[in-house]
């Protein structure tokens, strides 16, 4: 089976049961070696995804991705968080991310520059509004935006 429609149907599977309890796929990556899958699922929630969310989601996942024959070979399944360095990549990530200090990395220069480093002020349907070091907040467009990573504060 090929990569590509097997992380289709992997999707399809998992996806109600994830919305059904809050949660968001993040990624979904599958590897083959020796003939096994290793299938990794990526998950998050507006509140987090502690260790017990990861430890229930996998025994959850693995009897639904059993009981519907979706991996036609032997497989290691493996749920986590993203972690710290997460890349944000759409609008609810930001909005996520208000007050936070993020680094926004652009396909398609905005006033001259590919990246910005700021706090999140604000997320529109449309654009991230970041808090910069001059006064003026910078609003960029989501359609420029490639990825952004959150940096971490030290107080």
């Amino acid at each position: 089976m090929q990569r590509e429609t097997l992380s289709q149907n992997v999707n399809e599977t998992i996806e109600p049961l994830l919305d059904s309890q809050g949660v968001e796929l993040v990624e979904l990556q599958l590897q083959q070696h020796k003939g096994r899958w290793l299938v990794r699922i990526f998950v998050d929630s507006d509140i987090g995804i502690s260790l017990e969310d990861c430890r229930r989601l996998n025994f959850e996942i693995g009897q639904l991705i059993d009981a519907e024959d979706v991996i036609p070979a032997s497989y290691v399944l493996e749920v986590s968080s993203p972690g710290l360095d997460r890349p944000l990549r759409n609008m609810r990530d930001f909005r996520r991310q208000k007050q936070r200090v993020v680094k926004v990395f652009l396909h398609v220069p905005h006033l001259d520059k590919a990246q910005y480093t700021g706090r999140v002020a604000g997320v529109t349907e449309s654009h991230l509004l970041l808090q910069t070091d001059s006064d003026t907040p910078v609003t960029i467009p989501f359609q420029s935006i490639d990825r952004g990573v959150v940096e971490l504060e030290f107080k």
